[in-house]
């Protein structure tokens, strides 16, 4: 079963609830003497209301998708991360309707995480995504934790809060492994930009920016905004080589990782960092299969191309 432009749409959409919804709305709220604007600010909040029904719809409609094409594999791995999928799809319904408890949702939205996390391993090239889970996993504990049943302490949370933001500014700054060749200066100098800015930004945001980090990702900003600003400089370097080399789903699935969080924030948003995954997981699966066709040389030409017989 194909996923056509699934990715493309879920990631447009996923953008329309990530601006407007999730950042845009909740920041201008907070600022005084904007109600004269309020008219603008709704339109807003509506287009982000949209944004999040429209993605949640195709966000369903992808994980199905993933689910069946990984049920449908020979190999244990692809059907492990299908199984996970099918599971957390039929769980976050059952969530949904009411017939479980926020506990066991988290627990099990955890676990889906690591499951497609540990089927997608593909060798140190991957450790950005084991990265992430890691500190997805030490940042939903920090709350799971603490419900019913739980014990920890204000130091044993603290230091899941921590070792989480740690891990995911490495997730970030260890991104371009994603990738399949040394990124191109062209990539290389929006990264270095976009680092620039981010410094600027995150060390005079104060307070607004550490908010909207805890919102939009799940962590409450401890670290430098210098650390921040690397891992964007590195991440906005992998997404730019992505898309110029027209990797789509490498692209759309890292940016879902990004917007989905860490943590246990909601189903949907866990929903955003299983489909980023498998779709990282795709990606290097079909760059493997493309490197190991032969290849014959043009005389009288650089480029290489597929052998006859095997498919372009």
């Amino acid at each position: 079963m194909p996923l056509g432009g699934l990715p493309v749409l879920l990631g447009a959409w996923v953008v329309a609830e990530l601006l407007f919804l999730r950042t845009a709305t909740r920041t201008l709220v907070h600022i005084p003497g904007l109600g004269r604007f309020e008219t603008p600010i709704t339109a807003l909040a509506e287009v982000g209301r949209w944004g999040y029904f429209l993605a949640t719809v195709s966000l369903v409609a992808i994980l199905a998708v993933l689910a069946y094409r990984g049920l449908r594999q020979r190999d244990t791995r692809g059907r492990l991360s299908g199984a996970a999928t099918a599971l957390f799809l039929v769980v976050a319904g059952a969530g949904r309707a009411g017939l479980l408890t926020s506990e066991i949702l988290g627990w099990s939205s955890l676990a889906t995480v690591v499951i497609v996390t540990a089927a997608s391993w593909r060798g140190p090239r991957t450790l950005p995504i084991a990265l992430f889970t890691l500190g997805s996993f030490a940042a939903g504990v920090s709350v799971l934790a603490q419900g019913s049943g739980g014990g920890l302490s204000g130091r044993q949370v603290d230091t899941l809060v921590l070792v989480a933001e740690i891990s995911l500014i490495l997730a970030g700054v260890t991104t371009p492994l994603l990738l399949d060749m040394t990124p191109r200066p062209p990539a290389v100098f929006a990264g270095l930009a976009a680092a620039t800015l981010g410094v600027g930004a995150l060390v005079t945001g104060g307070s607004t920016l550490s908010i909207l980090v805890l919102w939009n990702l799940g962590v409450p900003g401890w670290l430098s905004g210098v650390a921040y600003a690397l891992a964007l400089g590195a991440m906005v370097t992998t997404l730019w080589s992505s898309f110029a080399t027209r990797d789509w789903l490498r692209a759309i699935g890292l940016f879902l990782m990004l917007a989905g969080g860490l943590g246990v924030i909601s189903t949907y948003q866990t929903g955003l960092v299983v489909a980023g995954i498998l779709l990282i997981g795709m990606s290097l699966d079909e760059e493997a299969v493309q490197d190991s066709q032969p290849v014959e040389v043009v005389p009288g030409n650089e480029i290489a191309r597929p052998m006859a017989g095997t498919s372009a």
